[in-house]
């Protein structure tokens, strides 16, 4: 079964089997590289400047590496975004099966 899911808000730390996985899944989209003291050195590159598609790509790139990573249960499918590009406003959707 093909799960869609986006970045949460409210965590439920009851939760279990394939909404714990998915719950994981969220909480991965919502959170930012930068927001990791750790990572500060090594992710931070500027990108102020580059072409729309590259930065959806790279950020499409960043969102599967983390997800296979740090929740190898979910096989991702497809990583879309909602959203309007014009005002800098995107949202992740990713559509994912849960092995597990």
């Amino acid at each position: 079964m093909t799960h869609q899911v986006t970045a949460t808000r409210n965590i439920d730390f009851s939760a279990k089997g394939v909404d714990k996985i998915l719950q994981n899944v969220a909480y991965i989209l919502s959170t930012f590289v930068m927001s990791y003291p750790d990572k500060r050195q090594r992710d931070r590159k500027l990108t102020l400047e580059v072409p729309f598609q590259i930065a959806k790509r790279r950020n499409t790139a960043r969102i599967i590496d983390s997800i296979q990573r740090f929740e190898p249960r979910a096989v991702i499918i497809d990583v879309d975004y909602v959203g309007d590009a014009f005002i800098g406003k995107l949202e992740p959707v990713v559509k994912v099966i849960v092995n597990g």
